[in-house]
């Protein structure tokens, strides 16, 4: 049976909204409009006009940084010459999701905040809709406005879904400003776990990227990012991880709510131009063993009202107990655990190499193009594994963070862990989601032969990306036990499959023998 993975659509296809005033167009940075001054707001679709182009389910998206601030708010849609009024939806707070994938909307600066949205209709390529705005308010007023929809595409496998916004930037935000100019100082922050499940004792690494979405420079860029805090039996708190590499921060510093670390950055940041801050991190308190943690980070600047924030979430320790496969957080620690000769391991290090022989024989991928077998050196053949599984922010593209993943895969096939014969569709979640196009009839084995296959002939980098996001959520997936996908959650009796002897060790000197 083939498989029957099928890519993202390009970005080429498709719906492409854009929201301006109408007496203004589009522009790169926004358009501010003063409270209290109605105008025109169109929401557009500038594809061309096919089936496959039509925006279904038009939103718009109102945000509002100050419910507070905000006085009578008029949004009346004309259709055909007769006006009607929008109703908000209920308001909600956080970053509007888009359709099917049900992912955050993209770098759009202001969010999180609070927002709602307002259900407008389906739009046909070169169309558009006009919505008359007025708004009123104090002088803490800030009211923001995007566009969300969704596309449809017929594939061989029926309608392929995806939600389109329009781009980061491109929005429009009534405030009050001195003369009615545009506040020029804006920024988005968004931030990533990699991996989002892991064991106690292994590495993080978040990367924060910081945008200026502005129409100027940024000065004065201060990042921070607050260590979360734990709880032990008796009450006392503390930091959930501790800093072990990445961008060098400042000395970190305490507040009321925790531990912070600082970053003072490089400025001016020009227009449209981002940095990006890594944040190696080692959850190794016991108390997290068994929570999600959450970490967030701000950043400030000259300019800005107030800092903005985003947050990224990492489950420590596995609720459900350790059967089943694991992250490349565990195979990491697994081969640099032996290498360091810890006293406690989480496989055996003659079983652990053992694998990789196995993987070297099975896999063009590892074989020919990233080897991890070196001849008769067992600590150079796992400081190879280890090398490619520790460090994802080396990658240098779509087939390295590719081969991380496959590894990963490959390594929970021959240990056990995963049984080849099951399907896709027989796992239950765990922290990442397969994607909507993933055949669910697929078998694990099938999986791996298919993409071992298309990353050594070179596959192309949309598909390379597709790949990885199914089989890392393979990775991070579990096994349906006796009652399925329900099984009640543990964090003890950890002898799952693939653990190696718990009471004892195997280290790289005896691995050698």
């Amino acid at each position: 049976m083939g498989i029957l993975l099928i890519a993202p659509i390009a970005s080429a296809g498709g719906p492409s909204l854009w929201l301006y005033p109408k007496d203004a167009g589009p522009r790169e940075g926004g358009h501010v409009v003063p409270p209290g001054t109605p105008f025109t707001l169109v929401i557009e679709n500038r594809s061309k006009d096919s089936e496959s182009n039509t925006a279904h389910e038009v939103k718009l998206v109102v945000a509002v940084e100050n419910l507070d601030a905000v006085g009578p708010l008029s949004l009346v849609l004309d259709d055909d010459g007769t006006p009607f009024p929008l109703e908000l939806s209920a308001w909600d707070e956080g970053t509007p999701l888009l359709p099917c994938s049900e992912k955050p909307m993209p770098r759009h600066g202001v969010f999180p905040t609070t927002y709602a949205t307002v259900v407008v209709g389906d739009l046909i390529g070169g169309a558009s809709f006009e919505i008359e705005v007025a708004v009123e308010g104090d002088d803490n007023l800030r009211v923001h406005f995007d566009a969300l929809a969704l596309g449809l595409k017929t594939t061989g496998q029926g309608l392929k879904c995806s939600g389109v916004s329009n781009p980061s930037g491109h929005d429009v935000t009534i405030a009050n400003r001195p003369g009615g100019h545009d506040d020029c100082a804006r920024v988005s922050i968004s931030k990533t776990a990699d991996p989002r499940v892991v064991d106690l004792g292994e590495p993080v690494t978040f990367v924060i990227e910081i945008l200026n979405e502005g129409t100027c420079d940024l000065t004065e860029l201060i990042l921070n990012d607050l260590i979360p805090t734990v709880e032990d039996e008796s009450g006392e708190s503390y930091p959930a991880f501790v800093w072990i590499g990445g961008t060098e921060p400042t000395p970190s510093e305490i507040d009321e709510d925790g531990y912070w670390l600082k970053w003072r950055l490089a400025s001016p940041l020009p227009v449209g131009e981002s940095e990006v801050v890594q944040l190696v991190v080692e959850f190794n308190h016991p108390a997290a063993d068994g929570k999600r943690v959450v970490n967030r980070a701000c950043i400030t600047a000259a300019g800005l009202t107030k800092p903005r924030c985003t947050s990224a979430g990492v489950m420590v320790g596995n609720p459900y107990g350790e059967d089943g496969p694991a992250g490349p957080g565990f195979w990491c620690h697994a081969a640099r655990w032996v290498i360091e000769d810890r006293p406690k391991v989480p496989v055996d290090g003659v079983e652990l190499l053992a694998w990789l022989e196995e993987v070297d024989t099975e896999s063009e991928v590892f074989s020919e193009y990233y080897p991890i077998l070196v001849e008769d050196d067992p600590e150079a053949s796992l400081r190879a594994a280890a090398d490619l599984l520790c460090t994802p922010q080396s990658a240098e593209g779509a087939a390295d963070r590719l081969a991380r993943h496959l590894l990963t895969l490959w390594l929970n096939v021959v240990s056990g862990r995963l049984d080849s014969m099951l399907t896709l569709g027989a796992l239950c979640g765990g922290g990442e989601i397969l994607p909507d196009d993933t055949d669910l009839d697929t078998t694990v084995g099938e999986l791996l032969a298919e993409v071992d296959a298309g990353l050594a002939a070179g596959a192309a980098d949309a598909q390379l990306t597709f790949w990885s996001e199914v089989v890392d959520a393979v990775n991070n997936s579990r096994v349906p036990g006796e009652l399925g996908c329900n099984a009640p959650r543990s964090v003890s009796g950890r002898q799952g499959a693939g653990h190696g002897n718990p009471g004892g060790k195997s280290t790289v000197s005896e691995v050698k023998k």
